[in-house]
């Protein structure tokens, strides 16, 4: 009995996807797009915010030691108001107790100053400040 030769499947997508394709790029045209100054990105027309000083470091140390916190670095986002003022913060890499996360940026929000960021028109801006800190060189420091 002779039998058929397999033929080598090749997959071609779902028959669904050609029915939801269309509606999905219509609703991608349809979506307004901010009107840029000078033909430049909405991101390239905001200054962002600027560290002016860190004045945490001994607090940080003396936190994290308190914390058992066993880490090389620590990198975080911090949240900025038109003020210059940090109003939000989340650790990179977040601790699995969420109080610790909570006790670092409790001290990253109290000891960062900053610029805040300015628009196209130079006005102030809620902006955000990605920062990381090493603690082998903070403890070199004291």
């Amino acid at each position: 009995m002779d039998h058929p030769r397999p033929v080598p499947f090749v997959y071609q997508g779902s028959p669904m996807k050609s029915v939801f394709l269309p509606a999905m790029l219509a609703a991608i045209a349809a979506t307004p797009v901010p009107a840029l100054a000078d033909g430049g990105t909405a991101r390239s027309m905001v200054k962002p915010a600027r560290l002016i000083e860190f004045t945490g470091e001994r607090e940080l140390l003396k936190e994290s030691a308190r914390l058992r916190v066993w880490r090389g670095e620590i990198g975080y986002t911090l949240e900025v108001d038109a003020a210059g003022t940090p109003t939000e913060c989340e650790l990179v890499d977040r601790f699995r107790m969420n109080y610790v996360n909570v006790k670092l940026c409790d001290v990253l929000m109290k000891h960062h100053s900053f610029e805040p960021a300015l628009d196209a028109t130079g006005s102030a801006v809620d902006g955000s400040y990605e920062g990381r800190l090493n603690f082998m060189e903070m403890r070199e420091k004291e």
